[in-house]
């Protein structure tokens, strides 16, 4: 399948403004596009300090917090008919804008190609006007406000399942670093919404019994084994001098949710993959899979051709047999 190149912020406007079926609601809020990583675990080079006094003129609120004018780049397709409609939702980094996300992961040709209903939404900004994601204690709600962005994206999801007749089978949530804390959270808090969930270079929280999910999900998880953010083997995060709680390692993270979807045993590990080497769990309950690839890659790997494309496979599995390992 070709690809689509990375494209620049500017011809990305371009696609939300008058594109073929993108579209964006409320006012974009560019932010930075890197993601932030310690020096060598010892806490990022950028020292700014938190804004505590922000943090007190603006206590966590009590009720589910949305804030802010929230942007959602979109990709509906030209024709919406009966057909099962595949809903994707791409959950950016932190610090990192729509437009940057879409560039480093670049699922918008394969909507076009599938017919995929495409959505990009963008979290809140911090203090420093970073957009992310509350979605465990260990990242990255560095002023402490408690949005609550699963109740959030569980509200976008559902507008949009109800006005596309979307089943739930259909609803795959793709997540880069902090999107992917992300979407971990979703599987376990929303998967009576969500059945399918990538997590690239991000993992979910460190308590196992804070995961309860209603149904089973398939899971696929991506993670560099030379990634100095979000560590292979677990560890803390920091950012602006402050460290966060505790995460989990990459592969402890597979193994709870192979259990949690009742795997049996698993198919394969350590297979050679272009560029490193995966796992696959099949036959789990409800007919789910997990599937583990890891890469000799820093932080948010290297999105190849070959990476996309078992990305994309995976999404697409409802569509035919279970995924191999590539």
């Amino acid at each position: 399948m070709p690809i689509i190149k990375p494209l620049s912020a500017v011809l990305l406007v371009a696609l939300i403004v008058s594109g073929p079926g993108w579209s964006s609601n409320g006012a974009v809020a560019v932010a930075s596009e890197a993601l932030e990583e310690p020096n060598d675990g010892q806490g990022p080079a950028d020292s700014d300090p938190v804004d505590e006094e922000a943090d007190d003129k603006q206590p966590p609120p009590t009720e589910p917090y949305f804030g802010q004018d929230r942007t959602t780049g979109k990709y509906i397709p030209s024709s919406v008919d009966d057909t099962p409609r595949q809903l994707v939702v791409l959950l950016h980094g932190y610090g990192q804008s729509i437009f940057g996300i879409i560039e480093q992961v670049p699922l918008l040709q394969a909507a076009f190609e599938n017919g995929w209903i495409l959505l990009v939404p963008s979290g809140l900004e911090d203090s420093r006007s970073w957009p992310y994601w509350n979605a465990t204690p260990a990242c990255c709600d560095r002023n402490r406000r408690g949005n609550d962005d699963v109740a959030y994206l569980r509200s976008v999801i559902q507008q949009h399942l109800e006005r596309y007749r979307i089943k739930r089978d259909r609803v795959a949530v793709v997540g880069l670093s902090n999107g992917a804390f992300m979407a971990y959270q979703l599987a376990c808090h929303a998967s009576d919404l969500v059945g399918t969930i990538v997590a690239i270079s991000g993992v979910e929280q460190i308590d196992p019994a804070g995961c309860s999910p209603r149904r089973p999900v398939n899971v696929f998880h991506i993670h560099g084994t030379f990634d100095r953010a979000v560590f292979f083997a677990g560890g803390l995060i920091g950012i602006a001098s402050q460290v966060f709680s505790p995460y989990p390692s990459a592969p402890e993270t597979v193994r709870r949710w192979a259990a949690r979807n009742s795997c049996p045993t698993v198919d394969a590990m350590s297979v050679p993959v272009a560029r490193g080497q995966g796992g696959l769990w099949s036959n789990c309950a409800d007919g789910t899979v997990v599937q583990f690839r890891w890469l000799p890659d820093p932080h948010a790997v290297r999105i190849t051709e070959d990476v996309l494309a078992s990305i994309v496979d995976f999404i697409r599995m409802r569509d035919r047999s279970p995924p191999s390992i590539r």
